[in-house]
């Protein structure tokens, strides 16, 4: 007898528990299906590239709601998907969509496919018609490469094509197209912008990818066509001429543990180069006493017609010249501390890279070219040098000489010096930082060095 009730009592528990297992935690199933009760989209005319809003009601009074999936189409092609989450048994939806332009996307009449489903996947769907999107018009477009360049995109004899000549550019770079540029000539996002998606040239956000462009065979690109219907580039490309510089014919050297771009080559006076790829940056700084920039990709040499080796710093961002075992009358040599080839990267920029390294370089010695720096000779007996200093300690202590060999020291008690009063001394030209001293900005100066009547007039300069 014990063990009927026990069979009952167990026979019990089991259709107690399958009966639980009919409920869930939303409550007993119940088989239903979700009622689209109004949907629009906003505005029902639009270009591609803009957003829209999508606004809906959906109800289901037996089953919790669980998603509303969207399908934007234009010409049987989903151009935009996605799906919204949904919660309660009424929910109402707000939902703003971005509708990209796609590759080879004309005008087109758009529909909008909805799919509510509950928790108990019960469905229901809807498509909105009367919308219409087309194409954005654009009267340019920037080519805006990743190390800053901005080159102007003007339209071609095809409407859906833009394009620039006359580069300058490497072979490779990377690049995006926008529609916007902010005024310190970034890419305003606001607009639309073209990048690298899957290795596609498509529309993207400020997150977005840039694109890739190589121009085969060629030392530098030199023209590049946007196709704004295709979604491709494509790029021409050029030789250089003995009149040309390209990082493509430096080479590497290291200097203080500084990484460098060499090139030793004959500079004419009064000869005009054309600088290509990283050397037309326009962050880059020329030593003003060796060149002229006369636009942002040309530079006039305006030393002495001679070899010369040029040095390019591309954490620096900047490019000075030296020469075999310099000296007088053609130069004067300082070396100590304090003073630097002019750059505008910050002392913090260039530690980051090159540890404890700052914006001045110089040191006591000859031993290479970050040790001591050059005036140029810029008449008989003149001699003009442009340095940053002082150091990150407001101090410099330096003095001129005539070669590598220590020859005939230029000492600070020799000379008068006018304009900017920032060195004192009778032996080494001194920038003091005393406590008692007064506090000397740092910043870029030229030194103007007369022998005949020993004066030195000094003024700050903005490069």
């Amino acid at each position: 007898m014990k063990s009927i009730y026990k069979i009952f009592f167990i026979t019990g528990i089991i259709a107690l528990f399958v009966a639980s297992c009919n409920d869930d935690e939303f409550g007993p199933r119940k088989e239903s299906t979700p009622v689209i009760e109004s949907a629009a989209v906003s505005p029902a005319d639009f270009t591609f590239g803009d957003s829209i809003v999508l606004t809906a009601k959906i109800i289901d009074p037996a089953t919790t709601l669980s998603a509303l999936a969207y399908e934007v189409v234009a010409e049987g092609r989903v151009v935009t998907s996605g799906e919204i989450p949904l919660s309660n048994d009424t929910f109402t939806v707000a939902q703003s969509i971005f509708v990209p332009l796609l590759s080879n996307q004309a005008d087109a009449a758009i529909q909008v496919n909805l799919i509510a489903r509950n928790v108990l996947k019960g469905s229901a769907s809807l498509q909105l018609n009367g919308l219409s999107a087309a194409r954005p018009g654009y009267n340019q477009l920037y080519l805006v490469t990743d190390d800053g360049k901005v080159a102007i995109l003007k339209p071609s004899t095809d409407k859906n094509k833009f394009e620039v000549d006359g580069l300058t550019f490497n072979p490779s770079f990377r690049f995006k197209i926008a529609e916007k540029l902010l005024a310190d000539n970034t890419i305003d996002y606001t607009g639309d912008v073209y990048g690298n998606v899957n290795g596609k040239i498509e529309m993207i956000d400020d997150k977005g990818e840039s694109a890739f462009a190589y121009t085969a065979g060629s030392d530098y690109t030199k023209g590049f066509v946007y196709d704004s219907y295709a979604f491709s580039a494509a790029t021409t490309g050029s030789e250089l001429g003995e009149d040309d510089l390209s990082l493509s014919t430096f080479r590497d050297e290291d200097i203080d543990g500084e990484s460098f771009r060499t090139l030793k080559r004959t500079l004419e006076n009064g000869k005009t180069y054309q600088a290509f790829g990283a050397l037309s940056d326009a962050q880059n700084i020329y030593n003003p006493d060796f060149f002229e920039r006369t636009a942002v990709d040309k530079i006039k040499f305006l030393g002495k017609t001679g070899e010369y080796t040029l040095y390019y710093n591309p954490v620096r961002k900047n490019i000075f010249v030296g020469v075999d075992n310099p000296s007088y009358p053609d130069f004067l040599l300082a070396c100590g501390w304090g003073l630097g080839y002019p750059t505008n990267v910050s002392t913090e920029q260039i530690a980051s890279v090159y540890s404890e390294h700052q914006r001045t370089h110089t040191d006591w010695g000859f031993d290479h070219v970050l040790k001591y720096v050059l005036f140029r000779q810029i008449g008989e007996g003149v001699y003009q040098g442009t340095f940053y200093t002082p150091n990150k300690d407001n101090y410099a202590g330096f003095k001129p000489y005539e070669n590598t060999g220590w020859g005939n020291e230029k000492k600070a008690g020799e000379f008068t010096f006018t304009g900017e009063q920032i060195i004192t001394g009778d032996n080494n030209w001194t920038i003091p930082n005393g406590p008692a001293d007064p506090v000397v900005e740092a910043a870029i100066y030229r030194f103007t060095v007369d022998l005949n009547n020993k004066t030195v007039h000094i003024e700050k300069i903005t490069l």
